[in-house]
C-alpha cells in the first residue's frame, strides 16, 4: 500500500508541469515600402517624460496634475489591482494547501442497523492539519498563471496608453489655446483697423466719392470679421471646458488658471529626427497591450485543453480524534493518513470541446486585433509625417508672404507720411500685415500639434542618450 502511494506521488512529480500549451509566433506585418524610406535607422529610443523637451515648467505641473486626478487613470489603476489579485489566485492553483480542521460532534446512533437493539450515544472530538495538492498533470494551472500574467501586463498598457493619450490632450489643448488668444489679440486690432476705415469711407460716401455698394461692401467686411471674433471665442470657451474635464477643474478654476497661459506665446517647435526606428512603434502601449491580450488567448487554449485529461489529487492529513475531550492530544489520539484520487470525464467532453473552441476563437480575435493595432500604428506615422513635411513647407511659403506684407506695410507707411498715399491704402496694408500674421500662428500651432500627435503615434517619443548602450547589447 505504502509502496503504490510512492508511486503516485513520484508519478505526480515527474508529470507535474507538461504544458499542452503550443508555441505563439506572433505576426511580422511588413514596413510599407515608403515608410521603410523613412524611417531606417536606429537612433533613438522612446523617453517616458517627453512632454518636458517643451521646457514649460507650468504645463510640466499641469501635467502631473492631471496625471493625479484624472479619473480613467484612476480606474485603469483599479484594473491593475483586479488583474494582480487574479495573478497571485493562479499563482496560489500550483502550490499546495494546507488547513486546520477541528469537528465536536454529538452523534446517537440508530438502534436498526447492524443488528443493533439498542440506541449508542457518544462524543466525537477531531483536530487536524490536512494538506491537499492537485498535481499540475498537463500545466493547466501553470498555464493559467501565464494567462494571468499576459493579462496584468496587458492592463499596465492599458494604463500607458490612457496616460499618453491624456498627456497629448493636454498638450494640444494647452497650445491651441495661446494660439487662439494670440488670434483674438490681432483680430481685435484687425476690426480696430478696420473701423478707422470705415470711417474715411463714410466720409467718402457723403462727398459721393465712392457708391453706396462699396461703402456696403466694407461695413460687411466688418461684420464677417466680428463672426470670425465671435467664432474664436467660442472656440476659446470649447476649449477651456476641455481642459477643465482632462484636469478635474471647474470652469472658475479655469479661467483663472487661462489668465497665466494667455500670457504666453506658442513656443518653437521640437526638431524632429529625420531617421526615426521603425522599432520605436514596438514600444506603443496599445500594440503591448494587442500583444499581451494575444499571449493571454493562447495560454488559455491550453488551460481548456487539460481539461480533456485526468486530474490526481494528493491529500494527506495528520491530526487528533478523541472521544473525550480531555484525551484528545494524547499520543493513543493521534491519526494520520494519505491519499490520492484520479477523476477523468467521460460523458462531459462536448463542453470541453466547446470550451476550448471558444478559446481557439478568441485567440483568432485577440490576433486580428494585434495586427489591426499594429497597422492603425504604422498608418498613424506615416499619415502624420507627411502631413509634418506639408505644415513645414507650408511654413516656409507663409513666412515669405509675411515677410513681404511687414515690408510693404512698412513701405506703405512711409509713403503714407510723405503724402504719396492716402489713409486707406495704408490701412489696407496694415490688414494683409495682421492677416498673415494671424495664418502664420495657425500654422505654428498645426506643427506643434503634429509634433504631439508624433510623440503620440510612436508611443512616447524618442531620446539618443542611450543609444550606445542599445548598440552595445
Amino acid at each position: 500500500m505504502k509502496f503504490n502511494i510512492y508511486f503516485i506521488f513520484l508519478t505526480a512529480l515527474i508529470l507535474n508541469g507538461c504544458s499542452l500549451s503550443n508555441d505563439l509566433v506572433i505576426p511580422k506585418i511588413e514596413f510599407p515600402l515608403e515608410y521603410h524610406n523613412v524611417v531606417d535607422s536606429k537612433n533613438s529610443v522612446l523617453e517616458e517624460e517627453w512632454w518636458k523637451n517643451y521646457q514649460n515648467e507650468k504645463l510640466s505641473s499641469l501635467i502631473e496634475e492631471a496625471l493625479k486626478n484624472n479619473y480613467d487613470l484612476k480606474t485603469a489603476m483599479i484594473n491593475i489591482s483586479l488583474n494582480r489579485a487574479s495573478l497571485s489566485s493562479s499563482i496560489s492553483d500550483r502550490y499546495p494547501t494546507l488547513e486546520l480542521q477541528g469537528s465536536t460532534n454529538k452523534i446517537k446512533t440508530s438502534a436498526k442497523v447492524f443488528e443493533a437493539t439498542t440506541h449508542s450515544k457518544y462524543n466525537n472530538y477531531s483536530l487536524s492539519t490536512v494538506l491537499s495538492y492537485e498535481v499540475d498533470l498537463w500545466g493547466k494551472y501553470k498555464n493559467a498563471e501565464n494567462s494571468a500574467k499576459s493579462s496584468l501586463l496587458a492592463s499596465y498598457a492599458a494604463r500607458d496608453t490612457i496616460k499618453l493619450s491624456l498627456v497629448a490632450s493636454i498638450i494640444d489643448n494647452y497650445f491651441i489655446l495661446i494660439s487662439l488668444n494670440e488670434q483674438l489679440n490681432i483680430i481685435n486690432q484687425i476690426i480696430l483697423t478696420k473701423k478707422e476705415e470705415l470711417k474715411k469711407y463714410e466720409v467718402q460716401y457723403k462727398v459721393g466719392l465712392i457708391s453706396k455698394a462699396t461703402m456696403l461692401q466694407e461695413k460687411s467686411s466688418l461684420t464677417n470679421i466680428n463672426i470670425e471674433k465671435n467664432n474664436i471665442e467660442q472656440s476659446i470657451i470649447l476649449q477651456k471646458s476641455t481642459l477643465a474635464v482632462l484636469l478635474g477643474k471647474t470652469p472658475k478654476e479655469i479661467d483663472e488658471f487661462c489668465k497665466e497661459i494667455f500670457k504666453e506665446k506658442l513656443p518653437n517647435d521640437i526638431v524632429v529626427p529625420v531617421n526615426l526606428p521603425s522599432e520605436l512603434l514596438n514600444n506603443r502601449p496599445d500594440i503591448k497591450q494587442a500583444e499581451e491580450n494575444l499571449k493571454s488567448s493562447n495560454f488559455n487554449i491550453a488551460v481548456a485543453k487539460a481539461m480533456y485529461f485526468p486530474k490526481i489529487s494528493l491529500m494527506g492529513l495528520i491530526g487528533f480524534e478523541s472521544m473525550n475531550l480531555n484525551n484528545l492530544f494524547q499520543s493513543t489520539a493521534t491519526k494520520n493518513s494519505l491519499g490520492s484520487s484520479l477523476i477523468s470525464p467521460i460523458l462531459n467532453t462536448g463542453k470541453i470541446s466547446a470550451n476550448v473552441n471558444n478559446a481557439k476563437a478568441n485567440k483568432k480575435l485577440a490576433e486580428i486585433n494585434y495586427k489591426k493595432t499594429v497597422q492603425q500604428a504604422f498608418q498613424e506615422v506615416y499619415d502624420i509625417l507627411n502631413k509634418r513635411n506639408i505644415i513645414l513647407q507650408d511654413i516656409e511659403y507663409q513666412k515669405v508672404y509675411f515677410r513681404n506684407m511687414s515690408e510693404i506695410f512698412r513701405i506703405t507707411q512711409n509713403q503714407y507720411k510723405q503724402g504719396y498715399i492716402d489713409y486707406i491704402a495704408l490701412q489696407n496694408a496694415k490688414l494683409n500685415y495682421l492677416s498673415s500674421q494671424t495664418n502664420l500662428i495657425k500654422l505654428n500651432q498645426s506643427l506643434l500639434s503634429s509634433t504631439v500627435s508624433l510623440y503620440k503615434a510612436l508611443g512616447g517619443g524618442w531620446n539618443k542618450k542611450y543609444l550606445k548602450k542599445i548598440e552595445e547589447l
